[in-house]
């Protein structure tokens, strides 16, 4: 293998330090592919002036690349500029979901997340950069004074969303650990067009999409989001066992790949019946009964409302907890 084009297009995913990471590339990419990535982003006729390449071989190796979700287009007024995936998860996530992936690269991302993955997180948590993601809660009563942006309303992003798709969560795919759904990532607007242009997904209808979010709240998982403001590309439904966010949410050193909600779990321990389905469910751990009933430890809840659905007796709700700001714009 050729390991210094591949270390470039590391370095570009600001993982140049990676002994892993140029082995995926090449995996995806042979020496030529690895010099079009290299030389993005650019329009096919920009890319073929810069590389001395035929515009049609040139065209042929971006679809390859674009198939195997090494490469993105965005089009604009026409015309298309492909460039490199934005960010390691990204890349994680398109190229798994190629649909002729060998094992090889599967066994190589799996050893990644296990491996380097979790040290990029150490940085972005000590470092206080934005996290990746956060928590939507699920469809319950709020009990706030303010409104419920739709950036923190999965209906709601749903019910407004022009077009919708669903792809295998690629976490289970790959990891394999749990028998949770795994048809239940849903892809929206941009994100659903890129799916089913690439064959990667399905189109749903709404009603097909809330099912979806009802199934995956019945099976325990915990929808999350980009952590900005307004409406995003795609509503993960989350395990703890092999979820890239949530799986790392509860360790202290990588704790910043995931931003709660706004909202936090109360109890009323006048009602509370002790049952405990309520720590049955709560991915996080972050319920306890020492008392016999349910005491929610407001530093670990993450504020995802799965207890508040599980709750027989109606004992606990979310509350406000966190401003508006706290989503990033």
């Amino acid at each position: 293998m050729t390991t210094g084009i591949y270390k470039e297009l590391s370095k570009k995913l600001l993982l140049e330090q990676s002994s892993l990471l140029p082995r995926i590339w090449a995996e995806v990419a042979d020496p030529v592919d690895a010099g079009i990535l290299n030389a993005l982003p650019g329009t096919v006729e920009e890319l073929s002036t810069r590389l001395g390449m035929d515009t049609e071989k040139l065209e042929t190796r971006l679809h390859e690349l674009f198939m195997r979700g090494a490469v993105f287009e965005k089009i604009k007024n026409g015309v298309t500029t492909w460039r490199m995936p934005r960010n390691i998860i990204q890349f994680h996530d398109a190229s798994l979901l190629w649909k002729d992936i060998p094992q090889s690269l599967i066994s190589l991302w799996v050893e990644f997340m296990d491996t380097e993955y979790p040290e990029l997180l150490k940085l972005v948590t000590t470092h206080g950069i934005p996290s990746f993601m956060r928590v939507v809660p699920i469809n319950v009563n709020l009990e706030t004074q303010s409104q419920v942006l739709v950036s923190e309303d999965a209906r709601r992003m749903v019910e407004e969303a022009e077009i919708l798709a669903v792809v295998d969560c690629v976490c289970r795919l790959s990891k394999k650990k749990c028998d949770a759904p795994l048809e239940v990532c849903l892809q929206m607007n941009r994100g659903a067009e890129y799916t089913i242009k690439r064959g990667t997904g399905r189109q749903v209808t709404k009603h097909e999409a809330l099912d979806i979010l009802q199934k995956s709240e019945d099976a325990g998982l915990v929808h999350l989001v980009e952590n900005r403001s307004g409406m995003g590309n795609a509503i993960c439904n989350c395990c703890t066992c092999c979820c890239e966010m949530l799986s790392f949410a509860g360790n202290a050193p990588t704790a910043g790949v995931l931003a709660k909600s706004r909202f936090g779990a109360v109890v009323d321990e006048n009602t509370c019946t002790g049952c405990a389905r309520c720590m049955d469910i709560c991915p996080m751990e972050a319920i306890s009964m020492p008392q016999g009933f349910a005491m929610i430890s407001p530093e670990t809840c993450i504020g995802c409302g799965l207890c508040v659905t599980t709750c027989p007796s109606g004992s606990i709700s979310l509350n406000e907890i966190r401003p508006p700001d706290h989503i990033p714009t």
